[in-house]
């Protein structure tokens, strides 16, 4: 057998060492051409019955996807990203918004819908200006991927909720939750909600529950720099119930 010289060699081990990392890249690993780390954001999209086929977009601090839930309204979009990200859900006539700190699980319901209109409250903005902020506002990038921020605001939410309509979510952690539809648990809260008149028909929380969100919100605004909120654990700033 004739032996390969050196030349010949280091060739063959420099075309598979490219072949190892072209493989890694579309396996998912490694970063992206603009150095953002590939990572998934998945979760489902109901408003009690399931978003089934909803369009999903995602725009984030840097980089975007887009993801087509399935008829259970589960999604997942694999994409190179750096969080955070608000998610947009659009199915027939209904359009509810969400947001993913990074990469994991993140839903998109009215409850997501309400925490933004809190958070929006804490920031001094509305949810379309927090939506339209995230690619470029410091103080709302800090504030969505702060893990004592969300669960203050979903601890608060969760409060306005039980004051305003006697009724106790299942969780208290409604973003993240896995959750299917039609099965007891979190899809369960979203159906007693609607039929309490605190969803409407086109998906969104009611107007009133949606102003006494964002009222409690700016009642616990955020402290600059403290990454946390001045509403102690989130309940205290619960104001605007009916």
């Amino acid at each position: 057998m004739k032996l390969l010289n050196g030349a010949t060699l280091r060739a063959l081990q420099f075309g598979s060492m490219a072949l190892a990392t072209s493989a890694l890249v579309a396996c998912g690993g490694g970063t992206s051409s603009g150095g953002s780390p590939v990572g998934t954001v998945s979760g489902t999209a109901a408003v009690g019955a399931a978003l089934a086929n909803a369009s999903i977009t995602l725009a984030c601090k840097n980089g975007s996807g887009s993801a087509t839930a399935n008829s259970n309204g589960a999604y997942s979009a694999t994409f190179a990203f750096d969080g955070p990200c608000t998610i947009t859900a659009t199915g027939g006539a209904i359009t509810i918004h969400s947001f993913a700190a990074g990469a994991g699980t993140f839903n998109v319901t009215p409850l997501t819908e309400l925490l933004l209109d809190y958070i929006a409250g804490q920031l001094g903005t509305t949810v379309s200006g927090l939506l339209s902020g995230i690619t470029s506002n410091a103080s709302f990038q800090s504030a969505l991927s702060n893990s004592t921020v969300i669960a203050n605001a979903e601890a608060a939410v969760v409060a306005l909720i039980k004051s305003t309509y006697g009724i106790t979510l299942s969780s208290s952690s409604f973003l993240t939750v896995s959750f299917t539809p039609g099965a007891p648990g979190a899809d369960a809260d979203l159906d007693t909600l609607l039929k309490a008149g605190a969803i409407t028909s086109n998906g969104l929380p009611a107007a009133s529950l949606a102003a006494a969100a964002q009222a409690a919100g700016a009642a616990a605004p955020i402290s600059s720099g403290s990454g946390g909120s001045t509403g102690g654990s989130g309940g205290s700033g619960v104001t605007g119930t009916k």
